[in-house]
């Protein structure tokens, strides 16, 4: 880097710019757009939009104080506190063994583990994928968390950064099973929702500073760069066939194959990659070293061309909209800019990927086509069954709508093609209600502590991680994103990576 700095062509670059900025900020344009920036960021802090993203509820300003608040950190702090009463009892043995020290240094690095097993996660094989690692790797995790806090009485598990309304949901799930028409369809789905429960809580309790969630981003974007090789590898040696199941190849005659990579289905490996694209542009920003960024650029390029030849159109939408998020929470200013490169870069899309996006509206597109009764055959079985729902799981949302024939479609109904309907249809309106709260929250959240901190590392990884789930939930607007288990823990990976994020920013802020 610093043979680069000292050559001609740096130094010639430099001054062009230097001479390129100067003259642009004493141009007749640069007054008019200083004065229109002004004038809309003026009116933008004087909106309605504003106080309904930054300002604080009462519930949020009540919930670290509130009795469900303490009541829960009471629960989950038992284990803790029994190890620690352990480890009080019999110290002298503890402190003088050198195995329990290391057990103890390893628990502090819990983060660690969490990044490394989601690397693994996502570089394992569908064929050779269990559900139940998710739940094995992550409940390690946990033990680490205990371990670390066994001689540290000030370590605590606390649920105050997830807000009030994410307990409601898994809550939600937990009663849906015994409400459900079908109590042992619902049972194991229960597993699923756990480990999500699980990945959550030790991502907010384990990682307690920037450096550390630079790291835990680092982990899965790691699992993202491999699992975006074996596309690539996919795409350029191996070749997909066409299969009619993904394409319907009367609109799409000329579309190639579409890329899976390791999940089996090219949508599901879409939304993975819209999930963590945002992540990897956050540490393109953050990282410190020039070959850090570097590397995170690789990630990028290759997990962008992967979604290319995935053909995902619901994946590519909600990519649009995390992007145009990201760049409103991280400068506005660019936005403009950001309308015109996209406007430009359209001519440049090869004719495979800009027919595929003519294609989205099309009502001939069976896959098109074939949600709109799916969306019907849900919608009748809330009109039935609007508090409580069919039940937790996909299995008996399916078996409800086949026996009371709700369905008139075609194809086999696999589920609702909506995340937010397929979720009202599992755990009632009492689970879907609180999702959508705890989305929400979590934005406004983000947007405030990403506003009033001066960390670098933990903004971006905010802004990234809330653009990642408010673009999925536009994506899940026309497909049901937890389809596939491995994907909807990804999604709440994402989430507990955002909330630590956020957990971060308040800390930085608090301590300025």
């Amino acid at each position: 880097m610093s043979y680069l700095e000292s050559s001609f062509l740096w130094h010639l670059l430099t001054r062009f710019w230097a001479w390129l900025s100067g003259t642009y900020q004493a141009s007749a344009l640069s007054r008019i757009l200083g004065r229109f920036y002004r004038w809309l960021g003026d009116k933008w802090e004087r909106s309605f939009f504003v106080h309904l993203f930054y300002d604080e509820g009462r519930i949020s300003v009540s919930w670290p104080d509130s009795l469900l608040c303490r009541g829960a950190d009471w629960v989950l702090n038992l284990p803790l506190r029994l190890l620690q009463a352990i480890y009080k009892l019999l110290r002298r043995p503890f402190d003088d063994s050198f195995f329990a020290t290391l057990a103890f240094e390893i628990g502090k690095e819990a983060f660690l583990a969490a990044g490394w097993f989601m690397a693994l996660i996502l570089c394992i094989p569908y064929q050779y994928w269990n559900n139940g690692y998710s739940v094995l790797l992550f409940a390690f995790v946990l033990v680490l968390i205990f371990l670390g806090g066994m001689n540290d009485r000030a370590v605590r598990l606390s649920v105050r950064d997830f807000g009030p309304y994410l307990l409601f949901f898994f809550f939600a799930a937990v009663v849906s099973v015994p409400l459900s028409d079908y109590p042992d369809l619902s049972g194991r789905y229960l597993v699923y929702y756990f480990a999500c429960f699980l990945v959550v809580l030790t991502l907010v309790n384990a990682v307690r500073n920037s450096a550390q969630l630079l790291r835990l981003a680092g982990g899965f974007a790691l699992g993202l760069f491999v699992s975006s090789l074996y596309g690539l590898y996919q795409w350029l040696v191996i070749g997909v066939e066409v299969n009619p199941t993904f394409v319907d190849t009367n609109v799409n005659a000329d579309m190639p194959g579409r890329v899976y990579s390791y999940f089996e289905n090219p949508n599901a490996f879409g939304e993975l990659l819209m999930l963590g694209l945002p992540i990897v542009v956050a540490l393109i920003f953050v990282s410190r070293r020039w070959y850090w960024k570097a590397a995170a650029c690789v990630v990028f390029c290759a997990g962008a061309v992967c979604i290319g030849v995935t053909y995902s159109r619901a994946s590519w939408v909600g990519l649009a909209v995390a992007a145009f998020i990201y760049v409103f929470l991280w400068n506005r200013k660019l936005i403009p800019l950001g309308i015109a490169v996209c406007i430009v870069a359209v001519p440049l899309l090869p004719d495979s990927i800009f027919n595929r996006i003519l294609t989205i509206t099309n009502t001939k597109d069976t896959s098109i086509s074939s949600r709109i009764p799916q969306y019907e055959a849900v919608i009748n079985l809330l009109q039935h069954q609007p508090i409580t729902g069919a039940g937790l799981g996909a299995d008996a949302v399916r078996q409800s709508v086949r026996l009371q024939a709700f369905y008139q479609g075609t194809s086999p109904f696999v589920h609702a093609h909506n995340t937010l309907l397929q979720i009202w249809a599992e755990t009632g309106l009492l689970g879907v209600g609180s999702f959508v709260a705890s989305v929400l929250w979590t934005m406004k959240s983000s947007a405030r502590a990403v506003k009033h901190t001066s960390d670098q590392a933990a903004r971006h990884l905010a802004i990234g991680g809330i653009s990642a789930i408010l673009g999925a939930m536009v994506c899940g607007l026309a497909d049901y994103l937890w389809t596939y288990p491995r994907i909807m823990f990804v999604f709440w990976f994402v989430f507990g990576l955002t909330l630590a994020a956020i957990k971060v920013c308040r800390q930085e802020a608090a301590e300025q």
